[in-house]
């Protein structure tokens, strides 16, 4: 009889894993995945990215987290960039201008 509850127990342990695995490997569902990337608004991304941002820097001796948060900093940066160059030889994202990264071009 405990065998048999056991089967049960395991079998159904794996159906539940095997459906958690699918719902977290699917592009869809998932946030921050290529697909997500894809279909996600400028406005999004910069909202995201600084919720990240925050996050990273929170993450004080945590090298584990802070290297996979840095690591989808760099994301975020890539997408954006290649959004804002676009096939452009303007500056795109990040911007430089003559008085340095992100500075006003005014003299005021």
């Amino acid at each position: 009889m405990k065998k048999n509850i056991g089967k049960v127990v395991g079998i159904g342990v794996a159906i539940i894993g095997v459906g958690l695995l699918k719902l977290l490997s699917d592009n869809k569902n998932t946030k921050y995945s290529n697909k997500w990337f894809e279909v996600a608004s400028d406005d999004e991304l910069e909202v995201e990215r600084e919720k990240v941002r925050q996050e990273y820097c929170s993450s004080g001796d945590n090298y584990s987290l802070a290297v996979g948060l840095q690591k989808l900093l760099w994301r975020f940066d890539d997408v954006m960039s290649k959004r804002s160059w676009n096939g452009s030889t303007d500056y795109g994202y990040p911007k430089h201008r003559e008085h340095g990264w992100y500075l006003p071009n005014d003299d005021d």
